[in-house]
């Protein structure tokens, strides 16, 4: 059993996009405007257009991942159709399965794609993202369980089948011949040593289906494995970005501080500057009372500012 059409196009595939960086506008007044807050949300600005957008593809992703789960029910009563010999045949079982396989592939692309973005760190979103991370995990999880238990029940079927045509086989003989890798031609040799020569050609058919839909699981659990360490190294890939992140961060507080320190200080020269300009003109117009007093007195003493009255009024 062959999961073929991998590559089949899946509705579950999105398009994911970072948004726009940020803009910065040059500051006017710089004496009296203070800078932006060091602990504010570096990706704030980012999800302005749309703040919630993180939030709604997580919603989005949790709805494919219920409707990718309730088609395994439907793959499940395929699994025992086929271990019953009722129906279900590796065509049947080979679509669905495809089908699934790809529906998970674009869901945890999907999911890297979501915790690549650098708002998932933030705190308003990473509840969320940890949350689909564990979902997705556990979806997959469900998957290998079902794969898993169908292996069992094929090999066991396998095993009776044996047992059959060689009722005096070993246990070694046994596992030899039930395990993924066998050949049928283990059982064909049985055959032939046996008494059922007639059955042959049906017994060797269902053996081979059988084998074909091992190694298929087998595959299958590859695949499911390698989603599991692909969702674990974005994690290990996001490390260096994030220890960048959060170096740039503190460096940008410590810039940030430095430069509130020289604001403070640029204010507080350009406030004392202003101040020594009014003392300046303070003292200026002290100056000039001083000599418009000094003259009044003058003239006052030397009578001359009296005899001056006088001569204006005598006119």
């Amino acid at each position: 059993m062959a999961y073929n059409g991998y590559g089949q196009s899946n509705p579950y595939g999105s398009n994911g996009g970072y948004d726009n960086p940020p803009t910065y506008r040059a500051q006017n007044d710089v004496e009296m405007q203070p800078l932006a807050d060091p602990f504010a949300d570096p990706y704030a600005a980012n999800q302005q257009a749309d703040p919630n957008a993180i939030l709604n593809d997580c919603r989005e992703v949790g709805r494919a991942i219920d409707d990718v789960e309730s088609r395994l029910q439907g793959l499940q009563r395929l699994h025992r159709q086929f271990v019953s010999g009722t129906n279900a045949t590796n065509k049947e079982i080979d679509a669905m399965g495809s089908e699934i396989m790809s529906a998970y592939r674009a869901l945890a692309d999907r999911v890297k794609r979501i915790k690549s973005r650098p708002e998932s760190r933030n705190p308003r979103n990473e509840a969320q993202v940890n949350a689909l991370d564990r979902r997705i995990r556990k979806a997959i999880n469900n998957y290998q369980t079902i794969e898993s238990q169908f292996r069992k029940e094929v090999q066991e079927q396998q095993r009776r089948q044996y047992l059959i045509v060689n009722p005096d086989a070993t246990e070694q003989e046994i596992i030899q011949a039930t395990e993924s890798g066998a050949d049928t031609q283990i059982f064909q040799q049985a055959l032939l040593n046996s008494d059922r020569r007639g059955q042959a050609q049906s017994t060797l058919a269902n053996v081979r289906q059988r084998h074909d839909a091992i190694q298929q699981i087998e595959r299958t659990m590859t695949e499911l494995a390698q989603l599991f360490q692909d969702l674990d190294n974005i994690v290990m890939q996001q490390e260096p970005m994030i220890m960048n992140i959060e170096e740039k961060a503190e460096e940008t507080q410590t810039n940030m501080v430095q430069a509130n320190e020289h604001l403070d200080v640029a204010t507080s020269k350009a406030r004392s500057a202003r101040r020594k300009k009014w003392y300046c003109l303070g003292i200026c117009i002290a100056i000039v009372v001083v000599i418009v007093l000094i003259v009044i007195i003058y003239l006052a003493a030397t009578g001359k500012l009296g005899s001056h009255k006088n001569n204006n009024s005598n006119q």
